[in-house]
């Protein structure tokens, strides 16, 4: 048994196959329609998510999780015989998680908590959960599993087209005049996340989705190059189909065992709307996801 165990927020947009075969700790960030609460992965799953959002008249809302989940979770691994834990949380810039789990983190001393904002979402931060797990695994202490985490996080890299434009003016991320000027020109926003401050910033725009996806196959290019190995996640709301043309274009170069298909979290689908095709990737010597 491992002596750390490794808890995630449901924004780490794991397969929930891989959750349960290594025994990761997932708090659900919750998704507010009106007067109603959902729980991610829980009572509301991602195809369902963005099969609703093109229907609602009112946007949804992100909220994290009360301080007493992330409580439970730590006193659960401490009556279960872990020596600690170590915590990943989506980007503090993106909603307040990373500080809820300080709160608890707090609640639980003297067992050991060791809180980490990932500066991420979606699967990015999922292959840095996937580290800790496999240095966990290893038998590494926390203070190594931590250390294994930091240098994680400068291999790991997120690109997405966005969906619809009218979603994105709803959210106030672009104004309706940015909008109506993009859409007149065919221009479509590429986000990316800043690994310094965690907040999604633009990084490109695209003509056409294709030369989107054009735009992020060169990066990974790049990237692999660079490192050498590769993971890649290839992210879809309500897409499945263009997803999964992507992912055919991606095995053909780097090999079907790395390369997989993930709807991408509802927490991030609140923000970008139906319609995205993102990747999430980790280069130089990424965790296996599936093995």
């Amino acid at each position: 048994m491992k002596s750390i165990g490794i808890v995630t927020d449901s924004g780490a947009n794991l397969p929930p196959v891989v959750v349960k075969r290594k025994g990761i700790e997932v708090v659900p960030l919750q998704i507010a329609v009106g007067p109603w609460y959902y729980r991610e992965g829980v009572d509301l799953q991602p195809g369902e998510f963005y099969g609703m959002l093109e229907t609602l008249e009112e946007m949804p809302a992100i909220s994290s999780p009360p301080p007493r989940v992330f409580w439970e979770t730590f006193e659960k691994m401490k009556s279960d015989g872990y020596k600690g834990a170590v915590c990943i949380t989506s980007s503090s810039n993106l909603y307040p998680v990373y500080q809820i789990a300080c709160e608890a983190r707090d609640m639980v001393r003297p067992f050991p908590v060791v809180v980490i904002d990932s500066h991420m979402a979606s699967m990015s931060q999922g292959f840095m959960v996937l580290e800790a797990e496999k240095a966990a695994s290893e038998g590494l202490v926390i203070t190594e599993v931590v250390e294994r985490v930091w240098k994680m996080r400068r291999r790991v890299h997120f690109y997405a087209l966005a969906g619809m434009l009218p979603y994105l003016v709803q959210t106030g991320r672009i104004s309706k005049v940015a909008a109506f000027l993009r859409a007149f020109m065919n221009l479509t926003p590429i986000l990316t996340f800043d690994q310094e401050e965690g907040t999604m910033k633009r990084c490109a725009r695209a003509r056409s989705r294709q030369q989107g996806i054009n735009y992020m196959l060169k990066r990974i290019e790049e990237d692999a190059e660079k490192e050498g190995g590769i993971q890649v996640a290839v992210l879809y709301g309500g897409n499945p189909d263009e997803a999964e043309r992507l992912r055919e274009t991606l095995s053909q170069k780097y090999g079907e065992g790395n390369i997989f298909t993930q709807p991408i979290t509802p927490v991030i689908g609140c923000q970008t709307g139906p319609g995205i095709i993102g990747v999430s990737y980790c280069v130089g010597d990424p965790p296996a996801v599936f093995e």
